[in-house]
């Protein structure tokens, strides 16, 4: 696992998870959380995401295909529960995103959080896409890093950690080819937005977004 499991992490993530961040901000203008929406996480990773919207009502289902990225999350997942006093609907499994047993149109939100980006081979990184799409009967939003930066484009060259089962280098999407994959993946009214204030180009991260018909 990247990041370290200790409890300076654990508590940054818990803080991002109740308190938000920009990319929380941008998931919840596509996709408010609604009670009893169904919300999936597909690559969680720490899950301050999928969490977040089972806080607001959402019933959420997350999953990573790294044992240690699931029991932290479950960690994160069991502070708010205590925290809050209640319990919140959170399914946290392993799971790998190339293989969902999900039904068609089963949740009515699918996202992730740079997941695509770590599969700098073209099929696969559609491939992933067009797995989420399967699964939603609604919206699916991609967020990443934005590969339009030039520090970005160099991070790429020297990416070197991975997650359990994923490749050690990765290829940040560009606004357009992220728009191109997503609307080749059957999505309409596709929309990539810079999800930090000013221009697009200068965003740390990216959003893309698009509904099923």
């Amino acid at each position: 696992m990247p990041k370290d499991f200790n409890l300076k992490n654990l508590f940054q993530d818990l803080e991002y998870t109740i308190f938000g961040t920009e990319a929380h901000a941008f998931l919840w203008k596509i996709f408010p959380p609604t009670k009893d929406a169904t919300v999936l996480e597909a690559g969680c990773g720490c899950g301050k995401f999928g969490i977040a919207y089972a806080l607001a009502g959402c019933p959420a289902t997350m999953f990573d295909i790294d044992p240690q990225v699931v029991a932290y999350a479950r960690r994160i997942r069991d502070a708010v529960n205590a925290l809050s006093g209640s319990s919140i609907v959170a399914h946290i499994r392993i799971g790998d995103i190339h293989s969902m047993t999900y039904p068609d149109g089963f949740f009515d939100l699918v996202f992730n959080e740079g997941v695509p980006q770590h599969f700098p081979d073209e099929d696969r990184r559609q491939r992933i896409i067009d797995h989420m799409v399967r699964v939603s009967r609604n919206t699916v939003v991609v967020i990443g890093n934005n590969g339009l930066r030039l520090e970005e484009q160099e991070a790429d060259k020297s990416f070197n950690f991975t997650y359990m089962g994923m490749p050690p280098h990765r290829k940040c999407f560009t606004p357009e080819e992220l728009e191109m994959r997503l609307k080749k993946a059957g999505l309409m009214r596709v929309q990539v937005e810079g999800i930090t204030p000013g221009k697009i180009e200068n965003s740390f991260l990216i959003g893309g977004y698009g509904r099923k018909e």
